[in-house]
């Protein structure tokens, strides 16, 4: 069984007019709420069984089909920490998606077709999505640094201030698959962390281990040895975390390559 893992927990603090009501997998995209692309490619991806960790404004969460669990301490945590609430159901191969993000088949297809046990999607064009985008400036990219045989070497915000030479430069999606053995690695090293840092103590580039991102636990799995691969896509996807990313969707759909988003609002 392969299971789908939605982290939809987040205040969405960066947008708060749209989120007043609403948490951000519920904003409408074509006319259908965000959630329900990312649990479409979900099961597109092969997924029997899905997830979705909710937590602000959890009970407005529309998510047919999935197992809904609840993040209690979703103000005090981050990402990493929220996908934990979900634990009970990570084993066995998992693909685990951020909420606000639009994910196209294509994205899909190239992180079905890794071999890495641990393999997360990485956009190798990604620096014109950042054109003209004010409220996500682009050293808050979950950059990713890789080798020629496409395996992270660093990874995490605010990395664009060293020199990726002679490393080729990425950026996260939101979006990774872990097969059975990458799961169990991946929550190893997140129980060895959390047996020596106490909530609040620093980790990686985090200034609180409860507030950890990803990243922050994948540049820990890499310095150790782990070994994770990049599925590599051009475009395809795009981020909501502003009301500017919101607004601005619409126009640069095609240009981002959103395929299947551009026919929808054609149609619409």
């Amino acid at each position: 069984m392969t299971t789908g893992i939605v982290v939809a927990a987040g205040l969405g603090s960066r947008m708060p007019t749209l989120t007043e009501d609403r948490p951000k997998a519920m904003l409408p995209i074509g006319g259908r709420p965000l959630i329900h692309n990312t649990l479409d490619r979900l099961r597109q991806a092969g997924c029997d069984r899905l997830v979705v960790i909710v937590g602000y404004l959890g009970k407005a969460i529309d998510a047919p089909g999935a197992v809904i669990v609840e993040n209690k301490q979703y103000s005090n945590n981050n990402i990493l920490h929220s996908l934990m609430y979900a634990r009970e159901f990570m084993s066995g191969p998992i693909i685990v998606s951020y909420s606000d993000i639009w994910i196209e088949p294509i994205v899909i297809d190239r992180l079905k077709a890794s071999n890495s046990d641990i393999a997360l999607a990485v956009d190798t064009d990604w620096q014109p999505y950042y054109e003209g985008r004010e409220q996500h400036p682009l050293a808050e990219a979950e950059s990713v640094y890789y080798d020629n045989s496409a395996r992270v070497v660093e990874i995490g915000k605010h990395l664009l201030d060293t020199d990726p030479a002679p490393l080729k430069c990425g950026e996260f999606l939101g979006l990774w698959k872990m097969s059975a053995a990458g799961t169990e690695q991946f929550l190893s090293a997140f129980d060895a962390v959390d047996q020596r840092c106490g909530p609040l103590d620093t980790f990686q580039r985090a200034k609180e281990w409860r507030r950890a991102y990803i990243t922050d636990l994948v540049q820990e799995m890499v310095g150790n040895g782990t070994e994770v691969g990049c599925a590599l896509v051009e475009r395809g996807w795009a981020e909501l975390d502003t009301e500017e990313d919101f607004q601005r969707l619409p126009r640069i759909a095609r240009f981002q390559g959103l395929t299947s988003l551009v026919e929808r609002l054609a149609g619409a």
